[in-house]
């Protein structure tokens, strides 16, 4: 576990960074996360590291004043491998790569106190000077920050200050695996750069099993060849105390140390005793601020995929309610035209050209949460919306058609089934049964569906650039539309059945009728016709068309390429075997 430490060399002050490979980040004096707020030569943004796995590139930013020192040297950059260390101004920083050491079984504490969290909440202090502020300070620190790990170096910190006597503090998260297994995640000790010996294996299992703080205290003389337990030396005491941690983590608090110089009237067991409330208060802060920051993530996450106050009537885990299951939807496809062609073409000028494709991009994600839709993937230049998960698409039934007719009409037109120029977009929808849900890691979510609908709904769109019409609707989207009172049976016209790539069973294929045109019945009997394998009567029937329509175009030529005669097995399938 890679590690970038610094620390005052002129002061106590001091943090800790968990380096992720290949992410960058800058130090300075006033950066957002880790700040070095001590030190004024430290400019505001210093350097910028990334860490490979195997060694800290570190660059200094032109703009930063003082010079960064390696090897005693300033340099401008350089490669810094584990175990060695830079300076700027007093501050030093250190790359450490080690692995804590696993929990270990220990040898029976001479003294065990067990307590539940509500309490040690419910006691008081039996001595108080410096814990107040302590706690005060924490609260403050704490709630400035806007990282987790930010939020970590303060515990860890604040820990070791409000415990004297301690020497090592220890966060470990439990392992999803069938053994309950937790793993130390982070740490910190009181020179700074040692790392912790193994935690007692058995007090860990105490506190996590009974969700009760415990503390142990070893005998000093105990004769640890004659004891099968392994000992950390100069560890003559430890606590833990149980934590539920950003989105449902468990976790562990574990903190060790040597004898406690007694003060006045009390007790060894009792000075501990204050310290465990002293830990559990600072530790519940951190778990709790933890957990928010944790669901302030989720949510910005989750916003770019819900429309504002879908998910607010939610009562049970938002989690379990998002997690993936099979549900009805309706699936739409909007994909812009051109855009890969206009991008090489306007390399030029990129940016601006990306900056106009993002706009309509936006305008797609408007529409489809506008309508209570789910923002699905992004494809480059196509964008999925769905309805139907995570609240069932009778809620809004006509939602995804209304999205579709929107867009449709800002980037087709109005009477877009004979537009005299090419569509900037096209949209293909379908209906029927799907996976949808999130899924993701814990600093990434995605939510998405995945399934035949969801294929057929991508394919319907790659058809709307050959027929020339910018909507396209499967049989099954339509048949649900006209379920519902407002939609009239004028108001789709079938365009024909396909057998579209890689799918095994036709298709049939509707638009929307833009208005009331005279000429739809007589296409409607010229496709029947078609169907039917009477091509003479086709062509015939097809005169009446108008030009611009183009259904009509891709007919007359398809029986053209045959010339004039369906294929000797011809069903009535139009096959297709592109996109």
């Amino acid at each position: 576990m890679a590690e970038l430490f610094a620390r005052d060399t002129l002061s106590s002050q001091r943090w800790r960074r968990r380096l992720v490979p290949n992410q960058p980040f800058v130090v300075g004096r006033t950066t957002s996360i880790f700040p070095v707020s001590w030190d004024k030569q430290v400019s505001s943004k210093h350097a910028s590291l990334t860490w490979n796995g195997v060694q800290l590139e570190v660059r200094k930013i032109e703009e930063a004043v003082n010079p960064v020192f390696y090897d005693s040297r300033p340099r401008i950059s350089f490669m810094l491998d584990p175990g060695k260390h830079f300076v700027i101004g007093h501050t030093e920083f250190l790359l450490e790569n080690s692995e804590p050491t696993m929990p270990l079984p220990h040898r029976s504490p001479k003294t065990e106190v067990t307590i539940r969290p509500e309490e040690i909440r419910a006691t008081s202090f039996r001595k108080t000077p410096g814990r107040i502020e302590l706690l005060t300070e924490l609260v403050s620190k704490m709630t400035a920050s806007t990282d987790h790990e930010q939020l970590l170096t303060i515990m860890l910190q604040q820990l070791l200050q409000g415990i004297p006597h301690s020497t090592d503090v220890v966060l470990l998260e439990k392992e999803k695996s069938e053994v309950a297994t937790y793993m130390p995640v982070a740490w910190d000790s009181r020179d700074g750069i040692s790392t912790p010996g193994g935690c007692s294996q058995g007090l860990i299992e105490n506190a996590t099993k009974t969700q009760m703080c415990v503390l142990h205290v070893w005998p000093v003389d105990s004769d640890s060849d004659a004891s099968d337990y392994t000992q950390v030396a100069g560890h003559d005491w430890a606590m833990c105390i149980p934590l539920k941690i950003k989105l449902h983590q468990e976790a562990a608090l574990y903190i060790s140390g040597t004898r406690a110089q007694l003060d006045g009237n009390l007790t060894e067991v009792e000075l501990l005793q204050d310290d465990i409330k002293f830990a559990e208060l600072v530790g519940s802060t951190f778990a709790n601020l933890s957990r928010n920051l944790a669901l302030e993530r989720r949510q910005s996450q989750l916003d770019q995929f819900f429309t504002p106050g879908l998910l607010d009537h939610v009562v049970t885990d938002l989690e379990s309610f998002l997690a993936p299951r099979e549900a009805e939807l309706m699936v739409m496809f909007c994909d812009l035209r051109g855009f890969t062609s206009a991008a090489e073409e306007h390399f030029d000028r990129l940016i601006p050209y990306l900056n106009q494709t993002s706009e309509t991009l936006s305008l797609i994600t408007s529409a489809i949460l506008a309508q209570q839709g789910v923002i699905g993937d992004f494809h480059g230049d196509a964008v999925m919306g769905f309805w139907g998960w995570p609240v069932p698409m009778e809620e809004n039934p006509l939602g995804a058609i209304q999205a579709a007719w929107e867009l449709v009409q800002k980037l087709a037109g109005k009477d877009f089934l004979c537009g005299e120029s090419a569509p900037k977009a096209g949209i293909g929808m379908a209906a029927g049964p799907a996976v949808a849900g999130m899924i993701g890691s814990r600093d990434q979510v995605k939510v998405t569906a995945f399934g035949p609908t969801v294929n057929l709904a991508s394919r319907i769109e790659g058809l709307t650039k050959p027929l020339g019409i910018p909507l396209l609707l499967d049989e099954n989207v339509v048949a649900k539309l006209q379920c519902h009172p407002s939609m009239p049976p004028s108001s789709f016209v079938r365009l024909g059945c396909f057998r579209l790539a890689g799918l095994r069973h036709p298709t049939q294929v509707f638009t929307v009728n833009t208005g009331d045109h005279d000429w739809v019945p007589t296409f409607s009997q010229a496709l029947v016709q078609f169907e039917d394998g009477d091509w003479q009567s086709v062509g015939r029937l097809l005169q009446d068309i108008p030009g611009s329509f183009g259904p009509g175009k891709w007919l007359t030529q398809f029986i053209q390429q045959h010339q004039q005669r369906p294929p000797a097995e011809w069903d009535g399938v139009i096959p297709r075997t592109g996109k």
